[in-house]
C-alpha cells in the first residue's frame, strides 16, 4: 500500500517537534537543579561564614575579657600591696614609739632607784621618826618594783641587744639599793650616837670602843690575828646605853661599818656603781641602734 508523501512529511514534522520539546524540558530541569544547588551552597556558605564570624567574635570577646581580668587583678594586687606597705609602715612607726617609751621609762626607773636610796641616806642623818624610816624603806621598795616592771616591758619589746644590758642595769641597781638601805641604817645609828655622846657616858664609851674595833681589825689584817676585844667592848658599851637608844639593826650597822667601811664606801657598792654605769652605756647605745635602724626601714 502506498502512503502519500504528504503524510510522511507530516509525520516527520510531528516526530521532530517532540524531540525539541523534550530537549527544552531537560535544559530547564538542569537549570532548576543547578539553581537549587547554588542556593543550597549559598546557604551552607552563609552558615559557615556566620560560624566563623561567631567564633572570631567569641575569641575576641574572650581575649578582651582575659585582658580586662588581668588588668583588674593587677590593679587589685597593686592596691593591696600599697595597703599592706602602708599598714606595715604604720605598725613599725607605732612599735618604735612603744619601744622609745619603754626604753625611756626604764632609764628613769633605774636612776630613780639610786636617787631614792641616796635621799633616804641623807634623810637618815637627821632624827627620823619611826614613820619616816618606814616611809623611806617603802619608797626604796616601790622604786625597785617600778624598775623591775619597766625592765619586764623592755624584755618583751626587745630586742635581746637592748634587753641584756637592761637586765645588767637592774641587777646593779638592786645591789646599789641594798647598800644604800644599809647606809641609811648606818647614818641613822651614827646620828643617834652623836646626839647621845654629849650627855651619855655609854655613848662616849661606845664611840671609843668602835675606834678600838677598827684599830683591832686593821691590826688583824697585818698580823693575821684578831683578839675580839674591840667587839666585846662595843657590846658592853651598847648595853650601857639608855633603853631603845639603838636597836639591833642600828648596832650591827655600826659594828659592820667600823669593822671595815660603811656600806656606801665598800668595794662591793663601788663595783655595783661601776657595773651600773657600764651597763647603762651599753643599753643607750643598743637602744639608739634599734630605734634608728627602725626609722630607716
Amino acid at each position: 500500500m502506498l502512503v502519500p508523501l504528504s503524510l510522511l512529511f507530516l509525520g516527520e514534522r510531528s516526530l521532530g517537534g517532540g524531540s525539541d520539546s523534550m530537549t527544552r524540558m531537560d535544559l530547564e530541569g538542569i537549570a532548576a537543579l543547578t539553581a537549587a544547588g547554588v542556593a543550597v551552597f549559598g546557604v551552607l556558605a552563609s552558615v559557615l561564614v556566620g560560624r566563623w564570624q561567631m567564633r572570631a567574635a567569641l575569641r575576641a570577646a574572650e581575649a578582651t575579657g582575659q585582658a580586662g581580668l588581668a588588668q583588674a587583678e593587677a590593679a587589685y594586687r597593686a592596691a593591696l600591696d600599697a595597703v599592706r606597705a602602708q599598714a606595715n609602715a604604720g605598725h613599725r612607726q607605732w612599735h618604735r614609739g612603744v619601744q622609745r617609751e619603754a626604753y625611756a621609762a626604764f632609764l628613769l626607773a633605774a636612776h630613780r632607784v639610786r636617787d631614792v636610796g641616796e635621799r633616804f641616806v641623807v634623810e637618815s642623818e637627821q632624827d627620823l621618826s619611826a614613820e619616816g624610816v618606814r616611809a623611806g624603806r617603802a619608797g626604796l621598795d616601790d622604786a625597785l618594783a617600778a624598775l623591775k616592771a619597766a625592765q619586764t616591758i623592755v624584755e618583751l619589746e626587745g630586742p635581746d641587744e637592748v634587753a641584756a644590758p637592761a637586765a645588767a642595769m637592774t641587777d646593779a641597781a638592786q645591789l646599789m639599793s641594798h647598800f644604800l638601805g644599809a647606809q641609811a641604817v648606818y647614818e641613822r645609828a651614827w646620828g643617834k650616837l652623836g646626839r647621845l655622846a654629849g650627855g651619855s657616858q655609854g655613848a662616849s664609851a661606845l664611840v671609843d670602843a668602835l675606834g678600838r674595833l677598827r684599830a683591832g681589825r686593821r691590826a688583824a689584817e697585818e698580823d693575821g690575828e684578831e683578839s675580839g676585844d674591840g667587839e666585846r667592848a662595843c657590846r658592853v658599851a651598847w648595853g650601857a646605853l639608855p633603853a631603845g637608844a639603838l636597836d639591833d639593826d642600828e648596832f650591827r650597822a655600826l659594828l659592820e661599818g667600823w669593822s671595815s667601811r660603811p656600806p656606801a664606801s665598800s668595794r662591793a657598792y663601788l663595783d655595783s656603781v661601776t657595773r651600773f654605769g657600764e651597763a647603762e652605756a651599753r643599753f643607750v647605745r643598743a637602744a639608739k641602734v634599734e630605734l634608728h635602724s627602725g626609722s630607716r626601714s
